[in-house]
């Protein structure tokens, strides 16, 4: 069984090590290599961990969007039952009224 192994197209360098490749290559294929960008190695794995932590924070923000929106669609729900009632309420008034005359 051969080891894994990544080329860069860019730079030609092969990668032996999945963690090595993924901070040349980034966490998705949005990212721009590390030998494109112009950097010190440092800079890069810096680069590296701020994308893990974007991630990381999207995910964590999904299920609490979908809540919010539920939540919104819920209140816009309430307001419209709120109003419809309300105006079935001033009709029967009306009706009422004139009838009384």
């Amino acid at each position: 069984m051969t080891k894994k192994t990544w080329r860069c197209f860019h730079c030609d360098q092969v990668f032996r090590s999945e963690h090595q490749a993924g901070i040349h290559f980034g966490s998705d294929e949005a990212a721009t290599c590390a030998c494109v960008l112009p950097h010190e190695q440092h800079l890069v794995e810096h680069i590296r961990d701020l994308e893990a932590q974007l991630d990381s924070y999207r995910a964590d923000n999904v299920p609490i969007l979908k809540s919010i929106m539920a939540l919104e669609g819920d209140h816009r729900q309430a307001l419209l039952r709120a109003e419809e009632t309300g105006y079935s309420r001033g009709v029967r008034d009306m009706t009422a009224e004139r009838a009384g005359l």
